[in-house]
């Protein structure tokens, strides 16, 4: 039994590992106790190995805190720590963190695969390779689609126009790609920004009394404002050096951590506070050094700084930091759980009259689940059809990109038949854990009609989804999957397509998709843009 500390526990011991309903159970109760651990325990069936699964809920609110060890007391290793309220995710990690406990608890939402459907998918795999390889790619009819007048094409090589309907990256790279010289101004309330291009490359930049990257940085953010660009206005001054491609992706980057602040409730006037007074600049460096954003010079400032009475903004002002340095380093520190804020500062008399509504994270749950598939984690392909389109009408309306990739992973047996095998279940999961850690919030992973899968990237460019796509390649072949599965057997075929760059609706938008990821099985390389095919036929 576990000693209660300074956090109370409930402690619950299991004849199994928890299934599906078990985890959604657990996580329920640990909602219920705020600040308190919720722990599990559950033996191996020969009772050779035991583990221990730790969950908590803030008290401030964020993501349900899960930990799971192997072994009891002082003894026992940490397997992995992890931040989420999915719980599809959860219990994949405990399964593919202790191979046998898919067996043990199948009477429970346990992985299991009938034969039929792996049948049913080698019949299905063996039809699809030979359509492969019967049919010609009509290229020629993907290439036709045409960019048609729509928020995403229109105005972008205007003189002058509304960021509300033009996204800004666009906007920077139509005056890139035309290699236009002169002066974009912006003016977004009471704020004015100019940025000098020279034959399409930025040469400098300011907003009021900031200047240099840093203000090209904060205008990829922007979402509103009228803008205006005066051809062969020139500067004697430069302070860019960067490329605009990559200050753009920075920019994009920053954008994301910003949301992700604002969805966890983090304003500049939220007050910072420390979680642990009595920290050592030691034990500091050991938390912060891996993934670290800054220099550790510059984050033991920003932590000195912090003392549960000074807001953010006040912080960032007194160290004179730019969004694009204090944004990463605060959701660093955010995610080594170093700090944590308050928002006392928000005025009471607005909501004084007010009690607040009791959101059932139950019922949330419940529907969640249902739009997955309960033996690997990710959605069905309907719900990716349903989401796809939610997030095009999205996209529609905001001007900004949407990428899809269709994804093939097949296990290949070699010589002298080279077949290529769907793969298990197990493995399936193991995939999706990978892939969950690599992902942003607002990304979905899915089936994809019966045997393959895709992803939804949403405000990504065909550029920016390629890089994402290497790095899931990378992640899936840094180790071996499940069943002994290394790179050598591993076969990945990745096909991307992005609106507008390719196309402008949904169904073109899924085909070219799919003629890139077939391009891709044809090359045998991993991943493969249909911009490039497209480009490559003309």
């Amino acid at each position: 039994m576990l000693r209660k500390s300074g956090i109370g526990k409930v402690l619950q011991k299991l004849p199994a590992a928890p299934g599906l309903s078990e985890i959604h159970h657990f996580l329920s109760q640990a909602m219920e106790r705020r600040g308190r651990q919720v722990v599990v325990s559950w033996s191996t069936p020969d009772k050779l190995v035991e583990f221990l699964l730790e969950i908590q809920c803030p008290l401030r609110g964020g993501d349900t805190e899960w930990r799971l060890y192997k072994g009891m007391g002082k003894d026992r290793q940490t397997l992995w720590d992890y931040k989420t309220c999915d719980v599809l995710l959860v219990y994949n990690l405990i399964v593919s963190s202790s191979g046998e406990v898919h067996h043990s608890v199948q009477a429970d939402g346990a992985i299991s695969t009938a034969e039929s459907f792996r049948d049913s998918s080698k019949r299905r795999d063996s039809y699809y390779m030979q359509a492969v390889q019967t049919h010609e790619l009509d290229l020629f009819k993907l290439s036709q689609l045409g960019l048609k007048d729509n928020s995403w094409s229109r105005g972008t090589m205007e003189l002058a126009g509304d960021l509300s309907l033009v996204q800004i990256g666009t906007l920077l790279q139509s005056l890139m790609e035309g290699q236009l010289t002169g002066c974009l101004e912006i003016n977004k309330k009471n704020e004015k920004a100019r940025l000098f291009f020279k034959e399409g490359k930025p040469v400098y930049a300011d907003i009021g009394t900031m200047a240099g990257e840093e203000c090209i940085l904060e205008i990829v953010t922007w979402r509103e404002g009228k803008y205006e660009f005066i051809p062969r206005m020139r500067i004697e001054r430069e302070n860019v050096t960067q490329g605009l491609e990559e200050l753009v992706l920075s920019g994009v980057k920053l954008k994301d951590q910003i949301n992700y602040l604002k969805n966890a409730g983090l304003w500049p006037e939220s007050i910072l506070l420390r979680k642990h007074q009595n920290l050592t600049p030691q034990e500091f460096d050991a938390r912060t050094a891996h993934g670290s954003p800054a220099p550790q010079a510059a984050l033991r400032s920003l932590y000195a700084s912090i003392d549960d009475q000074t807001s953010l903004k006040q912080i960032a002002n007194q160290l004179q930091l730019g969004q694009s340095k204090w944004v990463p380093a605060i959701c660093h520190l955010l995610d080594r759980d170093l700090i944590s804020f308050s928002n006392d500062f928000t005025s009471v008399g607005a909501t004084e009259n007010l009690i607040p509504k009791s959101i059932d994270p139950t019922a949330i749950h419940t529907i969640m689940m249902s739009l997955r598939r309960s033996e690997t984690g990710m959605f069905t392909y309907p719900a990716f059809l349903y989401f796809l389109e939610q997030e095009f009408f999205r996209g529609y309306r905001a001007g900004s990109p949407l990428s899809v990739m269709v994804m093939e992973m097949r296990v290949s047996t070699g010589p002298p038949d080279f077949n290529r095998e769907p793969l298990e279940v197990p493995v399936v999961a193991e995939v999706f854990r990978r892939i969950s850690q690599l992902k942003r919030h607002i990304d979905l992973v899915a089936h994809y009609e019966t045997y393959d899968y895709a992803m939804i990237l949403p405000n990504t460019k065909s550029a920016g989804a390629n890089v994402f796509a290497q790095r899931v390649v990378n992640a899936l072949l840094s180790s071996p999957l499940p069943g002994g599965i290394h790179a050598g057997k591993l076969s990945l075929a990745f096909g991307i397509a992005c609106i507008p760059e390719d196309c402008v609706d949904l169904s073109y938008l899924l085909a070219a998709a799919e003629a890139a990821k077939a391009q891709a099985i044809l090359l045998a390389a991993p991943v493969i843009i249909y911009r490039d095919l497209r480009a490559a036929n003309e």
